[in-house]
């Protein structure tokens, strides 16, 4: 039998505090019709972008700052919540702005993924941001204190490459983004 959908029998929210996180417990009846599961959790957060902006000088910032769940500092691509009603890529250009100050003159999408099919955990929108040149200051009116960080493409790949990453959203953008450089932008 081919996979189905499954069937929802009862749903129950445990934790709702939006726009941050909602945690649910459903039963469930498999498309086999006969088995139930009656404890399995999911996991709603907001969606979100991530974005890999190259400079016309072919510089990559990378935003370096603390995250409280891991209880350290990170190094990671631009990224933030879409707000209700946000368009993605609207979100994209106002978060390169607000965390590094760059504007790009070419967005190319690069897909929309889930972080963790089976319990959700949000969507990501990736972005590669082309042609990019630094129009401001970075104000990213977070409580956190961030530093930008400068590298060439190919030190990009070297971090990529070598688990420099502390994210898998920054992991997994920064591949979309080498790959399709590579394939369309050769030279780096």
């Amino acid at each position: 039998m081919p996979p189905g959908h499954w069937e929802v029998l009862s749903r129950q929210v445990l934790v709702d505090a939006p726009p941050w996180l909602r945690v649910v417990q459903e039963a469930v009846r498999l498309e086999d019709y006969r088995t139930v599961i009656p404890d399995f959790f999911a996991v709603e957060l907001q969606p979100h972008v991530i974005v890999f902006p190259l400079l016309e000088d072919g510089r990559v910032p990378l935003v370096e700052h603390y995250r409280h769940a891991l209880r350290r500092v990170v190094r990671e691509l631009p990224a933030g919540g879409i707000a209700p009603g946000e368009d993605p890529l609207e979100c994209a250009r106002r978060e390169l702005l607000e965390e590094t100050g760059i504007e790009a003159k070419t967005w190319v999408p690069l897909g929309a993924f889930c972080l963790d099919p089976n319990k959700g955990c949000g969507e990501a929108h990736v972005y590669l941001a082309l042609d990019g040149r630094q129009v401001a200051s970075p104000d990213p009116g977070d409580l956190a204190v961030q530093v930008l960080h400068w590298y060439q493409r190919e030190a990009i790949r070297g971090l990529w490459q070598s688990g420099g990453f502390d994210s898998l959203s920054s992991v997994a953008a920064a591949g979309l983004a080498l790959s399709w450089l590579d394939a369309h932008r050769p030279s780096a």
